[in-house]
């Protein structure tokens, strides 16, 4: 396993360091959660760890949560890794869509939870509000940071996610 609190500069502070080793576990469950694949959340968490060192919050002790969440989310919907990994040319076509689509075949659907399925099933910004409510217990102001939106948006977003979830976790557990 990588040594994610290893990436944090040292001239940067102590702090930021303290926060990570605090809070990998929970960034860890969110970004398997977020992606489905434990192997790719884990070179998501360590790209956001990286990016949240190069650039960390002003006020790290009020805002230092909400800038890790952010730093992995974003690293999940861009599928950034830590290091980078070459593309070759054909990274210079890409263009950003809806994010990143996960292909479950059947016989993985299967093995799934119900919760997980519909979870999976949920558009990204969806099921990042979600998550971030539910499994990391941020709050409303917390995850408009991380989602880079107004309270308000953050609020609609998450009332619209847990709308769509139960009428597809009803449908699923038909």
């Amino acid at each position: 396993m990588i040594n994610v609190s290893a990436i944090v500069p040292p001239t940067d502070s102590r702090e930021l360091a303290d926060t990570v080793r605090d809070q990998l576990d929970a960034l860890l469950t969110y970004a398997v959660h977020l992606v489905s694949d434990p192997d790719d959340a884990v070179d998501f968490v360590t790209a956001g760890v990286y990016h949240a060192s190069r650039y960390p919050p002003a006020r790290l002790r009020t805002d230092g949560r909400a800038a890790l969440y952010r730093a992995v989310t974003r690293a999940c919907h861009q599928e950034q890794r830590y290091p980078p990994r070459a593309k070759g040319p054909s990274r210079f076509l890409k263009r950003g869509g809806d994010g990143p689509r996960f292909a479950i075949d059947a016989t993985a659907a299967c093995r799934m939870s119900t919760v997980k399925r519909a979870l999976a099933m949920l558009s990204f910004e969806r099921r990042a509000a979600l998550l971030l409510r539910d499994l990391a217990n941020l709050d409303y102001r917390e995850i408009s940071k991380v989602l880079e939106c107004s309270p308000d948006a953050t609020a609609r977003t998450l009332a619209a996610a847990r709308r769509e979830f139960g009428s597809i976790y009803r449908e699923i557990a038909l």
